[in-house]
């Protein structure tokens, strides 16, 4: 009788297993069911939105810190330029480096700095005011989201001395999903655009008398330029498109001296720079594609 029972209890743990296990297995191919019709359902949403020829387009800011951005110049056949020779200089081959933080436009707002306040001063009495490319400036930076960002890479490809004809770029626009969710961009296209133009142009920047420079001379802003995008990852795999770069906001031009340490030799001089840029470079970057856009936090 106790073996009987010790049996029946035995045989009702191993049904209770079996029937668990049995469950289980069910609810996980129900899972599996589940991901791949919403998977289909989501191509076929998307085939149907592309037949249809619906698209999403929103607009976006970016705002990028002076210690994130570079600007770099490969190496010349001198490495010091000679006297008053900066036009020498070949930019074939030189890159802007950007990371920036994305923001909604309706969060930032754009003000005019003009270079009249205190608040746009050097602390260096010898150098002045400085004055910002387009004079203008965000008046406040938002909180930014660390999955919302603008990162990447121009590198010149056509020029002519020290213009800029022409460049390539590679960019990441992540929108979101911890910074997993983003657009590739590619950018080649005419760019006309002298980065030394406001050095080369002022006849105190690099001469010996007292620089006012900052006073007199207003950096220009670069031209706006078209991007294609390329693909993308996590929610935007597969999304095409479109964007257009318009920079609104630049810092403002470094404040340079020469100190000629021997006049007899063109080629014995120390450029001085020691006060840094400042100023925030702000971007309207309007995006346009085959796949819904998030709002910027």
């Amino acid at each position: 009788m106790k073996f009987a029972a010790a049996a029946a209890i035995t045989l009702l743990g191993l049904t209770a297993f079996s029937s668990s296990t049995i469950n289980c297995v069910k609810a996980n191919e129900l899972k599996l069911r589940a991901r791949e019709k919403m998977r289909r359902d989501k191509a076929e949403r998307q085939l149907q939105a592309n037949d249809a020829g619906l698209v999403f387009s929103r607009g976006y800011i970016c705002i990028t810190r002076q210690q994130d951005f570079a600007f770099v110049i490969p190496q010349q056949k001198s490495i010091v330029p000679r006297f008053r020779k900066l036009l020498d200089l070949n930019l074939l081959g030189s890159s802007t480096i950007q990371s920036g933080g994305i923001y909604d436009p309706a969060d930032v707002q754009i003000v005019d700095r003009l270079g009249t306040s205190a608040a746009d001063n050097f602390d260096d009495f010898l150098f002045g005011r400085g004055q910002f490319a387009g004079q203008r400036q965000p008046k406040f930076i938002p909180q930014k989201d660390p999955g919302f960002f603008f990162n990447g890479e121009c590198v010149a490809t056509q020029v002519a001395g020290p213009q800029i004809l022409g460049h390539s770029c590679l960019f990441n626009l992540c929108l979101g999903g911890g910074g997993y969710n983003c657009l590739a961009i590619y950018a080649g296209s005419k760019f006309v655009f002298n980065p030394l133009e406001a050095v080369s142009l002022s006849r105190t920047t690099f001469g010996f008398e007292d620089n006012n420079n900052p006073d007199s001379i207003v950096p220009s802003l670069p031209p706006s330029y078209p991007g294609t995008i390329i693909g993308g990852t996590g929610l935007f795999v597969g999304a095409v498109g479109y964007v257009d770069v318009t920079t609104i906001t630049g810092s403002t031009l470094t404040p340079a001296r020469v100190f000629d340490l021997d006049r007899d030799d063109e080629d014995d001089f120390v450029l001085d720079a020691d006060i840094p840029q400042t100023g925030y470079i702000t971007q309207k970057i309007n995006v346009v594609t085959n796949v819904p856009l998030p709002v910027a936090p």
